[in-house]
């Protein structure tokens, strides 16, 4: 198999380089996670995370938008999140007033 990198020199549409790390979290955070995620329909709580950590990135570096976050995006749809979710989440990252930025999609 040939890596990601080698194939996105030749690519006209180059793959993100995605790679595991490991974190440590609490069998609370974990189930609270668990139930989150399940409310707003994913799968797994992968994509939530990915999610919250792309927010913190998004309000922390005010150029990016998750909207241009194409592979992310593809991902989440693929795991079975609905359009609806994604779309009310890009538009609640570009809020900068909200203190908690998916807590209007939790009655969807």
């Amino acid at each position: 198999m040939i890596p990601v990198r080698i194939k996105n020199k030749f690519s006209a549409h180059p793959q993100k380089v995605m790679r595991p790390i490991s974190i440590r979290l609490s069998e609370e955070m974990i189930e609270l996670l668990g139930a989150t995620s399940a409310e707003l329909g994913f799968k797994r709580i992968q994509g939530l995370i990915r999610l919250y950590i792309r927010q913190g990135l998004d309000r922390d570096h005010q150029d990016y938008t998750l909207a241009h976050d194409e592979i992310f995006i593809e991902t989440l749809r693929k795991n079975g999140v609905s359009q609806h979710i994604i779309d009310e989440a890009i538009v609640e990252t570009h809020n900068n007033n909200m203190t908690h930025p998916l807590s209007g999609l939790q009655d969807k």
